[in-house]
C-alpha cells in the first residue's frame, strides 16, 4: 500500500513540473551528464513520449520504456545521452504540452514508475535495444546485418504490421528532382536514365541493401535518409521519366516493432512478453 502511495506521489510530482523540466532541458540549463540511476529515470517518459505512438495500448508503451531505459543507460555519463534528452523535449515542447497533452503524458510517467529500473540484458551485459514503427512483416536480423555481436536481434514474424494502413507508400521522382535530391549530399552523383537504377543486394526480410543509382552505389539505409523514403524495403519502377520507389513498413525494420507490439498488447501480451517475443534471449534486470 506504502509502494503505491509512494508512486502517486512521485508521478503527481512530475505531472507538475515537466513543463519546467522541459524548458530547462532545451535551454541548456539541465545538460550536465547523467551520473545515477535517479537522474535517468527523471528523463525516460520524456524519452519514450517522443518515440512512440501516444494512442498506443499501455503494455506496449511500458515495452517502449524499458527499451529506452535500457539504451539511455548505456550512454550515461555521455554529450550523447543528454543530446538524445534534448531532442526529445524538443518535440515535446513543440505539442505544447498543456491541458489534454499533459494529462496524456501521465501514462509515461506511469508506465516509467511501472518498470521503474528495469533493462534488458544478454548474456548478464545491457545491449543496444532497437526498434521502429512499422516492419514489412517480418523484422531484420541484427546479425545478418551488423554481424555476430548482434545476434540477439532475431528476426521474427510480423503479419500484423501488413495491416496497417500505412504499410505501403510510394515516392515519386522525375530524373531531375532525383539527380537534384542526391546531389545535396553527392555532388559528383549524375544520372541520365532511368535504367540506371538497380538494387544489387537485399536482405532476407526484403530490405535493400545495396543499390545502384547513376554513376553510384548507395547502401539502402543511405538512399533512405537522402530521398527521405519511410524504410529501405522498397522496390524501384520507373515509366516515361518518372521514379518510383514502393516502401513498405516505416523505418530499419530490426528490434521491436512498435505496431506489432500494440497489437500484442491488444491480446492480452504483457509487456514482458512483449518484450520476449522481439529479444527472445535477453531477460529483464532492475537496476538498482
Amino acid at each position: 500500500m506504502k509502494k503505491e502511495k509512494d508512486a502517486g506521489m512521485l508521478l503527481a510530482v512530475l505531472f507538475l513540473v515537466l513543463p519546467y523540466l522541459l524548458t530547462m532541458i532545451i535551454s541548456g540549463r539541465k545538460a550536465c551528464p547523467l551520473s545515477r540511476q535517479t537522474d535517468l529515470e527523471e528523463y525516460i517518459p520524456i524519452l519514450t513520449a517522443a518515440h512512440i505512438d501516444w494512442g498506443y495500448e499501455k503494455e506496449a508503451i511500458q515495452a517502449q520504456t524499458v527499451i529506452e531505459r535500457t539504451n539511455l543507460s548505456l550512454k550515461m555519463k555521455s554529450e550523447e545521452a543528454m543530446k538524445d534528452i534534448r531532442e526529445a523535449a524538443d518535440y515535446l515542447k513543440k505539442k505544447s504540452m498543456s491541458g489534454e497533452e499533459l494529462k496524456q503524458f501521465r501514462r509515461f510517467q506511469e508506465a516509467a514508475v511501472h518498470t521503474e529500473g528495469e533493462v534488458l540484458v544478454f548474456q548478464k551485459e545491457k545491449r543496444e535495444l532497437p526498434y521502429h514503427p512499422l516492419s514489412q512483416g517480418k523484422t531484420r536480423s541484427g546479425e545478418e546485418i551488423l554481424g555476430e555481436k548482434f545476434a540477439y536481434i532475431p528476426s521474427v514474424e510480423t503479419p500484423k504490421d501488413i495491416d496497417s494502413p500505412l504499410y505501403v507508400e510510394g515516392c515519386y521522382f522525375s530524373l531531375k528532382e532525383l539527380e537534384e535530391k542526391i546531389k545535396k549530399s553527392y555532388p559528383a552523383f549524375s544520372i541520365t536514365a532511368e535504367a540506371e537504377i538497380e538494387i544489387t543486394k537485399t536482405d532476407s526480410a526484403g530490405y535493400v541493401m545495396e543499390i545502384q543509382i547513376g554513376n553510384q552505389a548507395f547502401q539502402g539505409e543511405r538512399i533512405k535518409e537522402v530521398l527521405d523514403l519511410p524504410s529501405s524495403c522498397f522496390s524501384v519502377q520507373s515509366s516515361q521519366g518518372e521514379v518510383r520507389f514502393l516502401c513498405k513498413g516505416i523505418g530499419h525494420g530490426m528490434g521491436m516493432s512498435q505496431y506489432t507490439a500494440h497489437n500484442l498488447a491488444l491480446e492480452g501480451k504483457n509487456y514482458e512478453q512483449i518484450l520476449g517475443y522481439f529479444f527472445p534471449d535477453m531477460e529483464i534486470e532492475k537496476e538498482k
